[in-house]
């Protein structure tokens, strides 16, 4: 039976031929509303197909906000840096499913950012942005957090005991002004720090994972002969 959610990239080279649009406009996280960029980028292909996406696949009862269509391209555009990155430390991507808006079961209608599915684990993964309201950030970082927190134990209070289920909530700062046209380098060095954070959390519970595997265990036992 097929998942309902609004997208779902098997592995690695699925989401890279996906998002290759977010590439072929040169996609930024910029510093403007996100009212203000989603008519500005309302045109563009990649964020129409979302749009589409999103209809067709009839996962929410609420009308859909252009703003969201801009987290979507943004965070679509974090979700490649990290699969590359962890592609480059050795870790087997193309093991790695990616649910994209995931409508919980039971949720009330909550939907989750994306999940990560390796093995017998499942990884809550949700964003948050910091832009100009900068007093708000704690503010935000917490409601992510506990949304977080509530997706995770709805998930695990459905599934089986033997699969691991956490949460993460990574949040991220503009990375350049469309209107001065220029790179902002502090918010660019924030992000690629809290990028490595999660990098590092996914692969050590992907580690964990291939540890507990039988073969692996059985090499174990071979070296402590």
């Amino acid at each position: 039976m097929e998942i309902k959610c609004m997208k779902i990239f098997n592995n690695m080279s699925e989401l890279l031929e996906f998002s290759s649009d977010i590439d072929k406009v040169k996609w930024k996280i910029e510093k403007e509303y996100l009212k203000d960029r989603a008519i500005y980028y309302a045109k563009l292909e990649i964020f129409q197909k979302l749009k589409k996406l999103f209809y067709d696949k009839n996962i929410s009862i609420w009308q859909l906000k252009d703003e969201e269509v801009i987290t979507w391209l943004d965070t679509l555009y974090i979700l490649k840096k990290m699969m590359i990155v962890l592609f480059k430390r050795g870790i087997k991507t193309d093991n790695i499913s990616i649910i994209m808006e995931y409508p919980l079961i039971f949720g009330n209608y909550m939907r989750t950012d994306y999940l990560l599915i390796y093995d017998r684990l499942i990884i809550v993964l949700e964003f948050g942005m910091f832009n100009q309201d900068e007093r708000r950030s704690e503010e935000r970082y917490t409601k992510k957090l506990q949304e977080s927190i509530s997706y995770r134990q709805l998930l695990e209070n459905l599934v089986s005991s033997k699969i691991e289920v956490v949460n993460y909530v990574m949040i991220y700062k503009p990375e350049f002004s469309r209107k001065s046209n220029s790179f902002l380098n502090e918010n660019i060095e924030y992000n690629i720090c809290e990028l490595e954070k999660l990098c590092n959390f996914v692969a050590h519970l992907f580690k964990i994972q291939d540890d507990s595997r039988p073969f692996h265990q059985l090499e174990y036992l071979e070296s402590i002969k």
